[in-house]
């Protein structure tokens, strides 16, 4: 069993880089830094908010403070499930509703179920009749973070979700979620309360199941409650999904100073070996790099919406996550690179898109350049600004 984390604080800037810019990051970044224990992964996000969309509207009005809401699975399977699952029907938390039965959270993440055997079954070139719930969960729990909370076979324990919510304030990023079965996580978000959900459809692992209703945990889905009623009435807005890469720095690149990324002259075929963190670890969480790419949007509003493109298909988003400054050897990367953050959220542009008020590289409008650079146009009060990254 590998424990979660459930609480981040952190600065976390995105960049909206080409398949040459990301590859000069990832080579000068591999001395100090390794693709980290959950390394390419499916990840899908499902977001909650009003009919009308005050949650990302307000969102992208850049104010002091704000908050989003989501779901998130990890997974080709568990993600298809999540999106199924709350998409079987109208689910809507509102002032004086009730929440899902037994019976409809229980069918609704069958629903779930169904559509990753499906998804499964022609992935695999299998007919989907064939594809049992075995297959799912073996492909479910495939990504490392699945495992986290999920072992053995049952609907329950096939899919875990995590609800959080995401805060920012004054460029600071809190993070604050919850890991629940599907079934949990339907009946929660409807309004049953967290015991409850939990108690009804507890995660497979003793340990976590226990871990789910400890003091921290209620506080989070307190406050994971407080959040969903501010913004009544609630329910499923937009799923967003995507290919991740994630780094992770090195527990001893950590101590180093402005030395950088070592010479691997010298070392052996299987490079440095790095003494692990007291808990194990072999990677500092205080910086992590990630890169998305195969990002796309479903439009929950929409009856019979597919899923679209939110980026270009030889463009990625970098994130750099991190608690504290840049380590100077990263900083200076990004200087020769001439790699400088981007204005840009996947809820934001996927509400933009969705509302034909953008178009995919518009807004800060991207194209990669055949050295593999950025040319940026920047659209609305700054229209006739032209900056050209690594031109001139």
């Amino acid at each position: 069993m590998i424990a979660y984390s459930s609480v981040f604080k952190r600065v976390e800037k995105k960049y909206r880089i080409g398949t040459a810019e990301r590859a000069a990051i990832e080579v000068a970044v591999e001395g100090a830094m390794a693709v980290d224990a959950y390394g390419r992964s499916r990840i899908t996000s499902l977001y909650l908010d009003t009919p009308d969309r005050a949650i990302v509207a307000r969102s992208i009005e850049k104010p002091l403070y704000k908050e989003k809401l989501r779901l998130r699975a990890y997974g080709e399977a568990a993600g298809t499930a999540l999106v199924a699952a709350f998409g079987a029907g109208p689910l809507v938390r509102e002032a004086g509703g009730l929440p899902l039965s037994d019976a409809e959270a229980e069918a609704r993440a069958a629903a779930g179920l169904q559509a990753a055997r499906a998804a499964v079954g022609l992935q695999a070139g299998r007919v989907p009749g064939d594809v049992t719930e075995d297959v799912v969960e073996s492909v479910a729990t495939s990504d490392p973070r699945a495992g986290e909370v999920c072992q053995g076979n049952g609907l329950s324990a096939g899919f875990p979700v995590f609800f959080g919510i995401k805060k920012k304030f004054k460029g600071i990023v809190y993070k604050r979620r919850l890991a629940l079965t599907l079934p949990a996580a339907l009946a929660f978000v409807s309004g049953l309360p967290y015991e409850q959900a939990c108690a009804r459809w507890p995660l497979r692992d003793p340990v976590l199941a226990v871990a789910a209703l400890s003091p921290a945990m209620r506080q989070i889905a307190r406050e994971l409650e407080a959040a969903m009623d501010r913004w009544l009435p609630l329910g499923p807005s937009m799923g967003i999904t995507c290919d991740r890469v994630a780094w992770g720095l090195r527990a001893a690149a950590s101590a180093e100073d402005s030395e950088g990324p070592k010479d691997p002259a010298g070392e052996d075929d299987e490079g440095p070996k790095d003494p692990p963190r007291e808990d194990g670890s072999l990677f500092d969480p205080e910086l992590r790099i990630t890169f998305d790419d195969r990002l796309e949007y479903l439009d929950c509003c929409r009856l019979r919406a597919s899923w679209r493109p939110i980026i270009a298909p030889k463009e990625s988003i970098m994130e750099i996550k991190s608690a504290g400054p840049y380590p100077p050897w990263l900083v200076n990367v990004l200087s020769a690179e001439r790699i400088y953050p981007a204005s840009f959220t996947k809820y934001g542009n996927a509400y933009q898109l969705a509302a034909g008020t953008s178009r995919i590289g518009r807004g800060v409008q991207t194209q990669i350049c055949s050295e593999g650079r950025s040319r940026k146009i920047f659209s609305g009060k700054m229209s006739e600004k032209l900056e050209l990254l690594g031109f001139g």
